[in-house]
């Protein structure tokens, strides 16, 4: 995974459980790196589960719920470090996540050649529904989740979202999402 990924995450942990808990989250996650990473870098997705899994052991919150949040927290963060959509992609949280792969990960490739995205595809997308479907080896499909919601909130838009399991090792995800009337 790429170090970015790793980087606002240790940020976000300081800045919303403090700098103590953090550092207790980096001595008992063991990590390859020992908590040390740069947004250039790049790290096995197990340092990311081992963060997580330690700040939800600390913290007593489940991992899905702290991908989540991490999710919600990271899209503000990565959409503010890559502000050159296209304005197509930017009507609304609909065509931005249409875009994932055919535009935002094409770019994402020419800054990272290394990087190993998950893929999302999209199946249907209207004004009132899209589906979409996650698939990856890391199966952090929680971590999508809150990136769909983080990007719902940057468009502000009220939107349900149903999760279905097309994999039982969680490596592929199907987000049904519902514009509320």
């Amino acid at each position: 995974m790429k170090g970015i990924v790793f980087v606002h995450l240790l940020e976000m942990v300081e800045k919303e459980f403090g700098e103590l808990l953090l550092e207790s989250v980096i001595d008992h996650a063991n990590t390859s790196t020992q908590g040390v990473f740069t947004s250039a870098g790049t790290y096995p997705s197990e340092d990311m589960q081992k963060l997580v899994g330690a700040l939800s052991e600390l913290t007593q919150l489940p991992p899905s719920a702290l991908y989540q949040h991490y999710g919600r927290y990271l899209f503000s963060k990565l959409f503010e470090s890559y502000p050159l959509f296209s304005s197509e992609v930017l009507n609304n949280a609909f065509s931005f996540l249409a875009s994932i792969d055919d535009v935002i990960h094409a770019e994402v490739h020419k800054l990272y050649p290394d990087a190993e995205l998950p893929r999302f595809i999209t199946h249907h997308h209207d004004e009132v529904k899209m589906i979409l479907e996650y698939s990856s080896s890391r199966r952090m499909s929680d971590l999508a989740l809150g990136l769909i919601q983080g990007c719902l909130d940057h468009f502000n838009e009220d939107v349900a979202i149903q999760v279905v399991p097309l994999q039982a090792d969680g490596t592929t995800v199907q987000f049904t999402l519902i514009r509320k009337s």
